[in-house]
């Protein structure tokens, strides 16, 4: 409204010349903000689709005639696959008011999974656990273990409770330490997910133990002191040296004088490490959800392994992804399959990759007592 008032046009008038009326005359300003780089096609077409519902609403509720077409419609049918897996169909109607969208769903630059995720190539999973150890952080070791190992989002890791960690299991000797035992978290469990949707996420034995390990540990200890979560089952693994979450969830924000933390402290560290990396490779960058895509890509690695062993096929691989990852849709999970298809360098096994990362990081955590206890 403000853009045609500034150039004396009327909302109403759909007289005259195409270009003239107001649906298209507001599209080619839009046009301008976008070859000017001001503006976002996505955005632009979020406008234009609230000016297309205005105009609806103003047909269906208020009588409004137009002299001539507010826009040109048409219909198409597309298949898709759905959440299940099934094939369905549906119609499509687009208008010619919308610019078209060239991006792609996925391409093999990243995976779309609820944001654009790059894995990182294996090389530099090793640099990124490199640099993670010389910075000697123990909560920022351990919170990129757990995404690295589980595929969780940010929210799930940072708000971990202690009753979050199975005990007993996954020690040194034991011979089921690569075993998987689930987290669960979601509605009605402390532990947040992405839109509260509840789900079991799984986590090597492992890396409970070294959880384990950590929640009793002096250093954590003396954080956990100065939280005023009083139930030490209900107590965040990951604090900060003056005892609160690194996330607060949504449940504890009056606890914690309505805080809105949601991860600034890691995304600050996430710098210090891409700085520590690119002395190896000047062009990595990465964001701690990367960590998802690459756990997802390196979970397929390993079933493409036992697939070409004759041990799974491609429907029972894709539903174990799935699974993994707790996807709700499935053209979501096959995303990892089209990026493993297109980047062949990324295809290396989990498992291998897993025993050398246990190994490594054992021999780190055990440094860690001899840190200061007072480190961020």
């Amino acid at each position: 409204m403000n853009k045609l008032l500034v150039h004396g046009r009327d909302f109403l008038d759909f007289d005259g010349a195409k270009f003239k009326r107001p649906t298209y005359f507001y599209k080619s300003e839009l046009k301008k903000h976008i070859s000017s780089g001001e503006r976002s096609r996505s955005y632009c077409n979020r406008e234009l689709g609230a000016v297309q519902g205005m105009y609806r609403w103003l047909v269906n509720t208020r009588g409004f005639k137009p002299k001539q077409d507010m826009w040109e419609s048409k219909s198409r049918f597309v298949n898709y696959v759905d959440r299940h897996g099934v094939l369905q169909t549906k119609e499509v109607i687009s208008t010619d008011l919308l610019f078209r969208n060239t991006k792609s769903v996925a391409t093999g630059r990243f995976i779309q999974d609820g944001a654009k995720l790059k894995p990182i190539s294996r090389d530099n999973q090793q640099h990124l656990l490199d640099a993670l150890i010389a910075l000697q952080n123990p909560e920022m070791l351990l919170a990129h273990l757990v995404a690295l190992t589980s595929g969780m989002r940010v929210q799930s890791v940072l708000t971990l409770r202690h009753s979050s960690v199975k005990r007993g299991v996954g020690q040194p000797g034991d011979k089921h330490k690569f075993a998987l035992y689930g987290i669960e978290m979601g509605r009605g469990h402390p532990v947040e997910a992405k839109n509260g949707k509840e789900q079991t996420v799984l986590l090597p034995a492992w890396m409970h133990n070294l959880l384990e390990i950590y929640i009793n540990s002096p250093r954590h200890q003396t954080r956990a002191k100065l939280s005023p979560i009083q139930n030490p089952d209900d107590q965040y693994v990951f604090l900060t040296r003056t005892g609160k979450p690194y996330y607060v969830a949504e449940a504890d924000q009056k606890l914690f004088n309505f805080s809105n933390e949601k991860g600034s402290a890691l995304r600050q560290f996430c710098k210090k490490v891409i700085a520590h990396v690119q002395m190896k490779d000047k062009d990595f960058t990465y964001h701690l959800h990367d960590l998802r895509a690459t756990f997802g890509m390196n979970l397929l690695n390993d079933d493409m392994k036992k697939r070409d062993e004759g041990k799974m096929n491609q429907l029972e691989i894709l539903d174990h992804l799935k699974n993994r990852l707790n996807h709700e849709d499935i053209n979501v999970t096959m995303n990892y399959l089209r990026f493993y298809d297109e980047n062949p360098e990324l295809q290396q096994a989990q498992s291998d990759f897993e025993v050398h990362l246990e190994s490594l990081v054992r021999t780190e955590m055990r440094s860690h007592e001899k840190l200061r206890p007072d480190l961020p």
